[in-house]
């Protein structure tokens, strides 16, 4: 197969990436109408418990793997790959089975004292079994995209999302009137199902992948061998950073979300009530706000192998000029979204859920995309620098930052208190990011082009775009329709209002077309 260019990669992972979150948009707009905004924060907590437990066996190891895989083959020693993914494995399964026992274990705990449902209990306890086939499936993962065969994980990802819908809608709808242990046990028994049959996919294309490529490259001449020791050390001294980040950061959303409905019950809501709010903000509000950086989470997955072979090769122009255009992109992405939320965000918020709170919430919290979309890449770009230190001492400020907020705030001024914490959480710790990315590519800030004229443009999409549903649409089409024609309305404005004011030019454009061969 041939080796896909970083753009390529990105636009693979892009598609899976916004087929996964729509097929994931289906499920929760499906269980919000079965377990009520109640229900889904019930939901949400269980989930935060089980991706806690997933991250303490599974955290570093796909950008670990990637990055040592990438390195070796940077410095042509392909043979130490299959050493590298030995150790990987061993290490990952001797971890995830312990997780997995615990979690299990402790199911009937966590149900009674941090979730506040008994009915959680058979739900985790089914969801502890996927857990040693997730840490083989990162591992795998990391391996395709270091080889740049991101259609393997992207492949795993559809059908993994595929089997878990499939069987969520059908299982949920079969046990739910007997009860809500049934109802999350249902969900439980999906979502696993769906985590075993990704890993039996990917292992089956890992054991291939690697039969023609001992065939290919056995004769080749390559550095000696590397002692499993020092690949061992080599492995653990990427992954302990970045799965130090990972273990801080879902501990402290543990006790976060612990926190919420507590503070919210403080302020004076019921505990059905809190729930309500908490899954309503969790569950509905969040993933549309996060649904469009589809493209910005794969670049950020595809960037770290690419970034870190070629500092590792000292090839400091290809750093920066990756890093340069990956930025203006994000950018300009973040601050379309932006302008489409702000303009559309009650309507998209009773199109998809049918509830008018959703909106208020979404319009307010759509002012920190930038900032939040600025995270995801430059954390992504960082860690292919070998920056995971200045990442982890970030994410720790942010959460102790968070979680004292919540506890003395919440219980004053409720929801808006929390909608506030979140936005000073996303602005501290993507300018932290940010600032450490500049000062270390020595890249300059380009206020004009990336801030002042998208945000010029992102104004005239959304007013024009306004204008022309008021004036031609405004009783011709049903609710859904309208918001389709007036996002592509501003898109489409957006960009042709970039290229006026040649914010993006023919040299973008040429890019653009170096990167995808398809385009020649």
């Amino acid at each position: 197969m041939k080796e896909q260019t970083l753009m390529v990669s990105t636009l693979i992972l892009t598609a899976t990436s916004f087929f996964t979150r729509t097929i994931g948009m289906i499920s929760i707009v499906f269980l919000s109408h079965i377990l009520g905004a109640e229900g889904i924060g019930i939901y949400e907590l269980t989930m935060s418990v089980y991706t806690t437990a997933v991250a303490f066996a599974s955290a570093g190891l796909s950008v670990s793997v990637s990055k040592l895989v990438a390195e070796e083959l940077g410095r042509r020693a392909p043979h130490n790959i299959a050493k590298i993914m030995r150790i990987a494995f061993t290490f990952a399964l001797s971890l995830s089975f312990l997780i997995s026992i615990l979690l299990f274990i402790g199911a009937p705990y966590l149900a009674m004292h941090i979730i506040h449902d008994s009915h959680a209990s058979i739900g985790l306890r089914l969801l502890s079994i996927s857990i040693p086939f997730i840490s083989c499936s990162s591992c795998f993962k990391g391996y395709f995209y270091a080889t740049k065969k991101t259609v393997f994980p992207a492949s795993a990802d559809i059908l993994e999302q595929i089997v878990k819908m499939g069987l969520i809608l059908t299982l949920v709808q079969i046990y739910s009137p007997l009860g809500l242990s049934y109802a999350y046990g249902a969900i439980g028994l999906g979502l696993t199902i769906g985590e075993m049959t990704s890993w039996s996919y990917l292992g089956s294309l890992f054991i291939l992948d690697r039969r023609k490529y001992h065939q290919a490259h056995n004769k080749e001449n390559n550095t000696a061998l590397e002692s499993s020791t020092n690949l061992f050390i080599r492995l653990i001294s990427i992954l302990l950073p970045i799965a130090s980040i990972s273990y801080i950061a879902y501990v402290f959303m543990s006790i976060e979300n612990i926190l919420i409905p507590s503070g919210l019950k403080k302020f004076g809501n019921s505990f059905q009530e809190s729930m309500g709010l908490y899954g309503m903000l969790k569950g509905m509000v969040l993933p549309i706000l996060f649904f469009p950086s589809a493209f910005l989470t794969a670049f950020s997955t595809t960037l770290v192998p690419e970034i870190a072979k070629a500092n590792v090769l000292k090839r400091k122009e290809r750093v920066i000029t990756t890093t340069n255009r990956v930025l203006q992109l994000t950018f300009i992405l973040s601050i379309l979204v932006v302008g489409i939320f702000v303009n559309y965000s009650n309507e998209l918020g009773f199109a998809i859920y049918k509830n008018e709170a959703i909106g208020p919430m979404l319009c307010a919290l759509s002012l920190v995309i930038p900032f939040i979309y600025i995270e995801v890449v430059t954390d992504g770009i960082l860690k292919g620098l070998g920056k995971q230190m200045s990442c982890l001492k970030y994410s720790m400020l942010d959460s102790i930052c968070r979680i004292v907020l919540i506890y003395f705030l919440l219980p004053i001024k409720g929801m808006t208190a929390f909608m506030g914490i979140m936005m000073i959480s996303c602005i501290l710790t993507s300018t932290l990011n940010f600032n450490t990315l500049l000062n270390t590519t020595h890249i300059k800030f380009q206020l004009t082009n990336w801030l002042l004229k998208p945000s010029l443009a992102a104004a005239a999409g959304g007013t024009f775009s306004r204008l022309i549903i008021n004036r031609f649409f405004r009783y011709q089409f049903g609710l859904t329709t309208k918001v389709i024609i007036g996002i592509s309305l501003t898109i489409i404005i957006y960009l042709v209002v970039l290229f006026i004011i040649e914010c993006l030019s023919s040299e973008d454009l040429a890019w653009l077309k170096k990167h995808m061969p398809f385009l020649n």
